[in-house]
Order: structure tokens, then sequence, then C-alpha cells
């Protein structure tokens, strides 16, 4: 294993020598610009690696190759004597059985050369540890010579082995040899492996999925990572596994739990019948699921799962209709016939299955009406409702007019669920940590409501007042849900809903709060904290966006050090293979972990925004009352003082460690573009897989890699800004101060980063979802970072005059970018205009700020302050810039104002009272409804404590500049 490991690296080797290669060839004399830069890194370069000259490096490239492929039959040779271990005279005559370890390093060395023969025929030579237990209850199958594990006298049984003790699983040796055959196109055989594995395990899933793909391969075509389309089917191969399915569920009839997965696999195999076809009614695929459905439904919740990718496909493969088809009846002209039937067969079920229907009356239920029997007929209806949401969704246009057709109003999910806590046992409080069955009847109201509200913003006819009219919807939905967990605190599926919908209402300080009560700790932080880092930049709650950003960087710290410790144990333990399973998860999943370069480029952003008080409180305990005041980089951060520099060195220092926040400059540094990020998207999608109506949105991972990245680039700036005008010298005498070495390097760096910014900002432009203003702001502050440069190094003959006026360029420049950004900011809806405002405070104005701050300072020592900006032409072009930026300030000012009101107008929105009286429905009563108002009121109050302070900083600052002299 170590071997193949080197190999690897190996790999990696040769292709960074390749690529640095051309790069080498240059002519010396093309390499001497810059100030011999490239020159200088060449020869850094050959005396770090050993090469005499870059001649060598093809030489070096060739041996190396020679090595890797000499490699591979080394540790093969040397793997094969460990797999194969000869009788060791004890007296037991047979020989003894490879270990489970030795014989996956030996099956390693056979692959990796693409010896899959070879690699069978040692699977075949393996006994294997019997296959015990399993779903269909089997004992261990000794008709193939298994046998038990060796024996265990003692603690120096295990001491004295090196490497796993346990002999290697008959399951195992039949699944790679499953595989194997497949890869091979040894169809018959793969399918006898999968048959006896089934034998064992009659609902493993992943065998039937494994019998149904070389039983759907034509002739010995090998497998492929693409499934087969129709053409390609094997008729009587379907057929076969089909029987085969349908003689296991017979033969497991029986069972006081039913077997999903033989049946499971009659909707696959329908499904693979109509693959890659459109037009063709897919009728058994509508017969396989309905009768699936009758089966299940009542029996197991997550029926609804096993067939959502069945009715994916029947919605996506079925004919469309033409507009005058006589068997559309009264369905939407788009909803093919088969579809319509499925919402026809769902309508019905859930109809028949109404807990709520005669439930006054005791006499009509009967004796027979025991709680497990409405467990089911609840089940039934869940599952209904869920078939009739899944398919609707899928036709845009359509999705409103067959729910109501096809799906029970919210009022009446509201209504079933209350019925459902009446008839139904309670969870146990104490004990197991229990969720009530009627839970998902909230979760279906909830996203019913979601889906009007998004409705009622998308029409047309609400105009302006849309916001207005989806606050309602979304109002019942929270209300709904709050007492949907006062009922049922421990379904964390309630909590993710009632979180997305206050994330809606903007009322981020609640939604935090429920996050809190999911209890998301360890790894989980990486993929689950998604959740709520948007959703509290996008409420102004900075501060408890930094702690939760730290414990992301905590988590991967903490983790890069359990993982060499654990693999260093393993490897002295001779466990080979799970040594490099931790160290690949460490390097290609944490290491390169979205939610850890987000995490970073979050700190950074906010980090000047920080209160103190707030860091300090535990939990949400500083954000309820009112906020200290805020005073803009009072703790971390550059804020454009004096201190800078001594803040900006600290920040360099800390950009050396892999998991802290200012690594993120190193990362930004390296990467040209979006596709220079390897990065790793560890985000678990699955916990949203309940919202079937309607899905929320999340960012793309090439968007939060983008947006990361700028972040980056712009803290750099800001780093490098503060660096190079800290080490400029006033001028003597109106005379050009000299230029110090260090000085120049820090300009140059200055200049660089400034281009590479540039350059980024300009690739990641076409596809950024971000508005104008931010765009217009990123190039701004881009722009204002090369007057540092412009002012300290200038030409080596220029005179102050030459450099005046190269900055005056530049700051008008700046200045017409910031007015852009206010006009396009000004075109912002008012009901975006809060959440944007929140959004641009770190990301833009936060670092523009700083840069127009340290320029501020840099003028002032060139003679150029705010009181010469009539008689100076520096001096009037950053007074013109400083008031432009103020405008803009103080139109997000007014933007939080009105992002503090439920109608998005902080003038004329309606009171807390009425909109609470017009929110109340069927859903949710009175007395919850308040209380969600208040919830949304306090948080947005929150939001105004937590970014005006700052903006009003800055506003009053920048007025400066306009004061009389």
């Amino acid at each position: 294993m170590s071997g193949l490991w080197h190999r690897e690296s190996l790999e990696e080797l040769v292709a960074t020598l390749e690529g640095i290669r051309p790069l080498l060839d240059d002519d010396d004399d093309a390499a001497a610009g810059d100030d011999g830069a490239a020159a200088l890194l060449k020869d850094r370069f050959l005396l770090l690696t050993g090469f005499s000259s870059a001649s060598d490096l093809p030489a070096e490239c060739d041996k190396l190759r020679r090595k890797m492929a000499l490699l591979p039959r080394l540790a093969e040779s040397l793997s094969a004597r460990a797999a194969s271990r000869p009788d060791d005279g004890g007296g037991g005559g047979d020989a003894e059985e490879a270990s489970e370890s030795d014989t996956d390093a030996h099956l390693a060395t056979l692959l990796v050369q693409d010896k899959k023969e070879e690699a069978l025929a040692v699977l075949a030579r393996i006994r294997g540890a019997p296959m015990v237990g399993g779903d269909s209850g089997a004992t261990a199958d000794t008709t193939h010579g298994d046998r038990g594990a060796p024996r265990i006298d003692d603690e120096n049984t295990i001491l004295d082995r090196v490497g796993s003790i346990l002999p290697y699983p008959r399951r195992k040796k039949l699944e790679r040899m499953a595989e194997l055959c497949a890869e091979l196109g040894r169809r018959d055989e793969a399918e006898g492996h999968y048959r006896e594995l089934l034998r064992a395990y009659p609902d493993q899933w992943s065998y039937w999925l494994g019998l149904a793909e070389v039983c759907a391969r034509k002739g010995g075509a090998p497998s492929s990572s693409e499934s087969p389309t129709v053409a390609e089917h094997d008729e009587e191969g379907l057929e076969r596994c089909r029987s085969y399915a349908k003689e296991i569920a017979a033969a497991n009839e029986g069972r006081k739990h039913p077997l999903r997965g033989p049946r499971l696999i009659l909707l696959e195999l329908a499904s693979m019948e109509i693959r890659g076809t459109r037009g063709t009614r897919a009728t058994s695929l509508r017969d396989e699921i309905c009768g699936y459905g009758d089966k299940f439904c009542p029996a197991a919740s997550c029926c609804f799962a096993d067939v959502r990718p069945y009715l994916d496909r029947l919605v996506e493969t079925a004919p469309t209709p033409m507009t005058d088809d006589e068997e559309s009846g009264d369905a939407p002209d788009d909803v093919a016939p088969d579809v319509t039937d499925i919402l026809d067969w769902a309508r019905g079920l859930w109809t028949k299955s109404q807990l709520s229907i005669d439930i006054g009356d005791e006499a009509s239920r009967g004796e027979a009406d025991e709680p497990g029997d409405r467990r089911k007929t609840l089940r039934t209806y869940i599952f209904a409702v869920q078939v009739v949401y899944a398919v609707a969704a899928h036709y845009e246009q359509s999705t409103l007019p067959l729910l109501e057709r096809h799906a029970p109003t919210t009022e009446q999910l509201a209504e079933e669920w209350r019925t459902s806590l009446a008839t139904l046992p309670s969870a146990s409080t104490e004990g197991q940590k229990e969720v009530l069955p009627g839970d998902d009847l909230v979760l279906l109201a909830s996203l019913r409501l979601e889906f009007e509200a998004a409705m009622q913003e998308s029409s047309p006819e609400s105009g302006s007042a849309s916001a207005t009219a989806a606050t309602p919807y979304l109002l019942r939905a929270a209300a709904l849900l709050e007492e949907a967990m006062d009922r049922s605190p421990y379904n964390p599926h309630l909590k993710i809903a009632a979180v997305g919908v206050y994330a809606e209402l903007r009322a981020a300080r609640r939604a935090l709060s429920i996050y809190r009560d999911l209890g998301i700790k360890q790894i989980q932080l990486d993929s689950c904290s998604y959740l709520i880092l948007d959703v509290l930049v996008e409420g102004g709650l900075y501060t408890d966006a930094v702690k939760l950003s730290s414990e992301v960087l905590r988590l991967h710290g903490s983790t890069s050090k359990d993982v060499k410790e654990y693999a260093f144990r393993t490897l002295k333990n001779g466990l080979l293979a799970k040594a490099k399973e931790m160290v690949d998860f460490q390097r290609k999943g944490m290491n390169t972990s979205l939610q850890l370069l987000r995490a970073k480029a979050l700190v950074m952003d906010a980090a000047p925004l920080m209160l103190p008080a707030d860091m300090i409180a535990g939990d949400l305990a500083g954000t309820r009352g009112k906020a200290p005041p805020a005073k803009f980089g009072a703790e971390k951060g550059l804020r454009g003082g004096d201190d800078d520099a001594t803040r900006a060195e600290e920040i360099a220092r800390d950009a050396e460690g892999r998991f802290n926040a200012p690594s993120i400059l190193h990362v930004a540094a390296r990467c040209a573009s979006v596709g220079d990020a390897a990065i790793s998207d560890n985000r678990d999608a699955t916990i949203n897989d309940y919202q079937i109506l309607r899905r929320a949105r999340r960012p793309a991972k090439e968007e939060v890699v983008a947006e990361s990245l700028r972040q980056g680039h712009l803290h750099g700036l800001q780093v490098r800004t503060a660096l190079a005008a800290d080490a400029a010298a006033p001028p003597k005498k109106g005379k050009v101060p000299k230029l110090t070495e260090e000085a120049a390097y820090r300009c140059r760096s200055l200049s660089w980063s400034a281009e590479r910014a540039r350059e980024f900002g300009r690739r990641t432009a076409e596809e950024a979802t971000d508005g104008g203003a931010d765009r217009a702001l990123y190039d701004a502050c881009c722009a204002l970072c090369e007057a540092v440069p412009a002012v300290v190094r200038g030409r080596t003959d220029d005179a102050l005059s030459s450099r005046e006026a190269a900055a005056v360029a530049i700051l008008e420049e700046a200045r017409d970018l910031v007015r852009s950004a206010r006009a396009s900011f000004g075109s912002s809806s008012s009901s975006c205009a809060g959440v944007e405002a929140c959004l641009l405070l770190p990301r833009r104005i936060a670092p523009l700020c700083v840069l127009l701050r340290t320029i501020e300072r840099l003028f002032a020592l060139f003679g150029w302050g705010k009181r010469k900006r009539s008689t100076r032409p520096a001096a009037g072009a950053l007074a013109d810039l400083a008031l432009t930026f103020r405008d803009l300030v103080s139109e997000l000012l007014k933007a939080t104002e009105g992002f503090r009101s439920f109608g998005g107008d902080a003038e004329g929105g309606e009171s807390l009272e009425k909109l609470a009286e017009r929110s109340v429905g069927a859903e949710a009563g009175e007395d919850v409804i308040r209380r969600v108002v208040r919830e949304v009121a306090s948080s947005r109050e929150t939001t105004r404590d937590r970014v005006d302070p700052f903006l009003a900083e800055m506003r009053d600052h920048l007025a400066t500049f306009d004061e009389k002299l």
C-alpha cells in the first residue's frame, strides 16, 4: 500500500514539473523583465530542487515515470506473499486464511494495473468468513467451505498479529466478484453472485440494483457509468430479473414486516424500460407505482422516498397530450394521462384516509379502530398528499390548479394534524427522543403556504405590495411550525423548516435560536451550517456569524490533528487501507471543504463589525437586549486607523495557518479563476428532502467559491494597502521622497494583487448573481487601492505633481463606480433593499471605507489633507469620492429603516396589530400568530441595532469632507 501511495505522489510531482517546465524554458532575457523577478524565481526553483538547469527536467520526468511503472509490480509481489500464508506448522493442516486487510492490499495492487482477471482469481481462492444472519434470517452457508473466524486465546493473539486478524468476509468477496464480473462483461457470473447475495440478504437494495443492471445489459457488454437506454436493454434479462424478484417476494410473504426491496425493483425495471424515451405511455410504471404505494404506504413512512424518483421519471417520460385530447378531461393541458391517473389515485387515497371524518362519533369507529390502525390511516394520508405535491411541482404553470384539484387545503391539513394529536399516543417525554406521526402534515401545510407566498410575490397583480400580500402566508406557516415544535420538540425537520420560513420573514435572530436548538455539532458543522450562515449575514447578526464560522474553523483544526493521530495508530497496527481512508478524508474532503472556505471569508468580512458584548455573551443573551454602542473595527480587522499596519502584519502572520481565517488571502492569490480552487462541497442536501413542493434556493458551489475568493482578494488588497501606506515617507521641501527597498516591494506587491483582483472580478462577472451595486463596489475597491503605489512609488523620474495627477485619475474612476453602485442600489425593490444593505456592509462597504480612510491618512502625510480640497486636486478628488460614498451609505440607512417594517415602507407600513389580525387563519390561532409577529418585529429591531450604528459612523465620518473650511 505504501508503494501505491508513493506512486500517487510521483504522479502529482510529474504533473507539477511538466507544468513548470515551459516557464523555465523561456530565455533569460525574456525572463529578466519585471525587475528580474522571473529570473530570480527560476534560480530559486533550481536551487530548491537541486537541478543544475531546466534541461534536466525531461530526464528526471522520464526517470520518475519508469519508477511509477515499477512500483505497482513490486507492490504486487510483496502483497502476494502476505495474502497467501502457508501452514505455520501448527498442526491444523490447512493454510491460514489471509486477513481482510492483506487481501485488500493485494487486490489494490492488481486493480491499479488493470489486472481484473487476476483479481478475480485471487477472490475465487478465498474461502471467506460465513454470511451469518442477513435479512432472511439465514445462517452460515457451509456448502462453499466457509469456516469461522480464527480463535482468539488472549490479548497476545491480537498484539502479535500485525494487521487485521479477521478473515475475508464471504459477503464482501461476492460483492467484489460481482462488480468485477460486471466490468469484464461476464454477465452470467455477476448475476449468479448477486443471486447468492440476495438469498442471504433479500432486502439489500444495492444488490437488487446490481442484479437489474447486469440483467439489463445485452450480450457481454461491460458495465459503464451510464444506465442503458431502451434500445440497449435485454428484454429477456429484465424479465428474468422480474421473475426472480417476484419469487423472493413470494417466499417472504409471511414476514411481519414485508420486504420492500423485491417489490421496489419492479419499479426500477419498469423505469428502465422507458428510460431515454418520451412519447410512450408509461402504463407499466404507473401501475407499479400504484401497486407499491397501496401495499407499503400504510406500513412504512419512507414509502414516498422510495417512489419519488420513479414519479419524477414518469412525469419526465410520459407524453404531453394535445390541447384537444379528450382523455385529458378537466386536467391542465400539459399533464399526461398517466400522470393524471396517478393524481386521481392519490386523491382517492387521502380522501378515504381522513382521521377527522366522524371523529366525534365514538361508535362509528368501533373497537377495531386501534392506534395502530389509525397510524396506518395517517401514513396513507400523508403519502397521498406527498405524491400530489411531487407531481404538481413539475408543472410550474399548473402547480396551483393541480393542488386545488387534487390536494387538501392547508386548513384540512391542519385539522388532520390536530386530530392526530387527539387520537394517537403522544411522544414520550422521558427516555428516547421521539417525533409525532403527524408532524409531516405540518411540513406539508407549511410548504403549501410558502408556495402560495411565493406566488403572491411573483404575481404581477400585486405590484409593489407583493411583499405585503405574501407576509400573512409566511406568518401562518411560521405559527403552524411553532405550534408543532411545542408539541414535538425533537423533530429536526420542523426546526429546519422553521429556519427557512423565518429567513424569508427576515427574522434572523429567531432563525438562529431555532438553529441552536437543533444541536448541530462536530462534523455536522461542516455539512449543515450553510442553513444559517447566509441568514445571519442577511439579518445583520455579524457577531453571531463570526462565532459560528469560528466553530467551523475549530472543527477543521481539531479534525486535522485527530486524523494524524489515528492514522498513525492504524499504520502501527498494520491497517493500511484504513489509514489511507483517513488521509483521503482529510486531504480530499476536509482540507478542501466549501464551508471552510466560506467560514474564512465570513470571519474576515465581519471582523470589523463585531460587537464585544455579543461575542462574550453565551448563545443569544447578548442579542436580546439593546445593542451596546458599536464602533467600526473596535476589536478585530482593519479600520483605516493608525494601528492598521500592526493589525495587517498580524493578519499576514496568521495567514500561514491553514485553518486560520486570514489564510484565505493565500487561497485567493493562488486562484486566477473559480476552476483553480479544488473545493469539495460537503453540504448535506438530504436534510431538505422534505421540501417537495418548493425547493429553497441554495447557492451553487461555484457561486460560493467565487464570492469567497473575491472577498479573499479584497482582504489581500486591504492588508497590502495598509502596509504600503505605512512604508511611505513624507516629501521634503516639495521634492519626491526617497523610495526605500521595503516601500518599493510593498507597492509592487499591491499593484500585482490589484491586477489579479481585477482580472478575477472580470472572469467571474458573467456568472455572478449579485446585483450591479456589488460588482461596481468591488471594482471601486480594486481601483482605489492603486492610488497608494501611484503616490508612494510613482515613476523613477516623476515629480509630486505627476503623482498627484495619477492619484486624481484613479479617485475619479472610483467615484464614478460608487456613483454607478448608488444608482443600481436605488433601483432595488424596497423588500430586497434592506437585505442587500446588510450584505453590502461587510462585503463591499467596509473594505471601501478602510481603503478610503487609509488613502486619507496617506494624503495627509503628503500635505493633501481634506482641508485643502479647494486648493489641491488630489484632496478635492478624494472629497468628491467621499461625499459620493456618503450618499450611498445614506441610501443604505434608508433601506434598513424600511427593512424593519413588514410592508417594506417604514412610514406607511400597517401596525403589528392589524397585520396579526389579517394573518389569522384556520391553520393557526390568534395567540400563536401574535407570538410570531412579535418575534419577527423583535428580530428586525435587532438588525437595526447591529447594522445602523456602523453605517451612521461611516456617514458621519464621510460628512467631515463637506465641513466648512
